[in-house]
């Protein structure tokens, strides 16, 4: 078991303590949608209020902004021709007002941060169930079964609540991508799949009273993959092995690659890994119990490189190696890959869900399936409750 933390939700009449306008809720979720952007684009219809983020100070308000601007400057923020002599600033609409950052609409607030290099860090703050519509409609096709969309709603928001409560520290708890949840905010969204959140709000998936990430992805190739290839965690659900043949008809549940030596050597040599000389060998040294890549070797003329199976994913882009569940043969210039699946393979797999739910299973059924020993919950029911958290890496 990994780290674990005691977590009261000391709730009273209501399920989360009230907030102050500078911190969000539990009920809330902060959503990196930018991380390293030297400059962002800023649109706003309707009324706002341009806040500093430490004080609350309103230092500039209007009833819509054009399109504009946001830089980071030495002294402060420029917001098109406006110098902001501040840091970082939150920005407020009114409820019936939007924000569109870079093109996309997002509900809530936002907040851009000056970071220590130069570049900005922005931050939406958006209510947990507005945050999954945006989730959703990115993660699943709006024409699967319904069932299938509120099993994957009820494992997204576990795993944003879950993410919620163990980044306190942090400025953020989630990215707007998909190495968390992929995120399109109010422009995403769809009536299929909001409906599915509607219906499914406030439900999560715990173990005897223990909150944990309720990891998914794409397409399991057959096996789902024990968590320990994410972190620390050592729980019934996360355990992994669930068969799954229900996701044979998914378009990425086989996939063939092909490396030449000259593209190994040239990927590792813009890698943080390091050139090794013409590559020589390439073999895996050590499976999972599912059968995925643990540890991979190449052998260069200078030396040699080991690599877990997401480094490898990670060196050749997850698009390109879409699962650690693959076999490598050596042919004369490269490597041939032979594939399974998409995604690290722990969880739930969604084409998987995809099926089960065409054949009849209902959304509670499937969770059971591939969350084994989980228990449906509502957030209400909690209230008061002293409940732990399972710790990651």
């Amino acid at each position: 078991m990994g780290r674990r933390t005691s977590l009261l939700l000391a709730l009273g009449a209501c399920l989360w303590p009230v907030a102050t306008s500078a911190q969000p809720s539990p009920e809330s979720i902060r959503v990196a949608v930018v991380r390293q952007d030297s400059q962002v684009d800023l649109q706003i219809h309707g009324r706002f209020t341009i806040r500093t983020l430490h004080t609350g100070d309103a230092v500039h308000e209007g009833r819509r902004l054009a399109p504009t601007a946001v830089r980071a400057l030495p002294n402060g923020l420029a917001l098109g021709r406006e110098v902001l002599p501040y840091p970082s600033v939150r920005i407020e609409t009114a409820s019936d007002a939007a924000i569109s950052h870079n093109g996309k609409r997002l509900r809530g607030t936002l907040e851009i941060v000056r970071q220590e290099d130069g570049t900005l860090l922005v931050v939406n703050h958006v209510d947990l169930e507005d945050y999954l519509r945006g989730v959703l409609s990115k993660e699943a096709p709006d024409y699967w079964p319904q069932e299938a969309l509120k099993a994957i709603a009820i494992a997204a928001r576990t795993y944003a609540l879950y993410q919620r409560f163990t980044k306190e520290a942090a400025e953020y708890d989630v990215t707007g991508d998909v190495m968390s949840q992929d995120y399109g905010g109010r422009s995403a969204e769809k009536s299929a799949t909001t409906r599915a959140v509607k219906l499914t709000a406030g439900l999560i998936i715990m173990h005897r009273n223990t909150l944990f990430p309720a990891f998914y992805h794409s397409t399991c190739g057959g096996v789902t993959e024990h968590a320990r290839v994410m972190g620390k965690y050592d729980l019934a659900p996360l355990h992994g092995g669930v068969v799954c043949s229900f996701c044979s008809s998914s378009p990425f549940y086989s996939w063939r690659r092909r490396l030449s030596k000259a593209d190994v050597a040239w990927a590792l040599r813009n890698s943080p890994h390091g050139s090794v000389g013409p590559v020589r060998e390439m073999r895996v040294t050590q499976r999972t119990p599912s059968g995925r890549i643990q540890r991979l070797v190449i052998v260069g003329s200078q030396r040699s490189v080991w690599l877990t199976g997401y480094d490898f994913r990670a060196l050749f882009g997850f698009d390109r190696i879409r699962s650690p569940l693959v076999s490598i043969l050596a042919v004369d210039d490269g490597f041939i890959l032979d594939g399974h699946g998409w995604g690290h393979g722990v969880g739930m797999c969604q084409w998987g869900a995809g099926e089960l739910a065409r054949r009849g299973v209902s959304a509670a059924e499937i969770l059971a399936y591939y969350y084994p020993g989980s228990e449906l919950v509502h957030v209400k029911s909690l209230a008061g409750q002293a409940i732990t958290v399972i710790g990651g890496s």
